[in-house]
């Protein structure tokens, strides 16, 4: 694993967010590929994701930086979403079919 992240506009939560690199994929044999695509996992959302480098906002690597209490990266400006869930101050929504419709629902975190 990759230890470092990088500044992506998130495909699921839409947000600009720092995403965790998780690892890099050769794809120079596939022509219609770019040379290199990277598994990311969104900081955020943590929905994880094959992303272009070229996507990566440039003049934001500068704005990601490490949450004081709990070390998860993020963006300056933000507050860490892990610290958010522990402190009960937002809850954790879970997505799920139930086999005719997809419905969500939200989870207590009880650290």
């Amino acid at each position: 694993m990759i230890d470092e992240a990088h500044p992506f506009k998130c495909g699921n939560c839409k947000k600009v967010t720092a995403h965790r690199e998780i690892k890099r994929y050769d794809t120079s044999d596939v022509p219609e590929m770019p040379l290199e695509v990277w598994l990311l996992e969104c900081q955020n959302c943590f929905e994880m994701r094959m992303i272009d480098p070229v996507e990566r906002l440039a003049n934001k690597e500068d704005d990601i930086t490490r949450c004081d209490q709990c070390g998860n990266y993020k963006m300056k400006a933000a507050n860490c979403r892990i610290c958010r869930i522990a402190n009960q101050q937002e809850k954790i929504k879970q997505t799920y079919w139930t086999g005719g419709q997809t419905l969500e629902r939200f989870i207590d975190a009880d650290i």
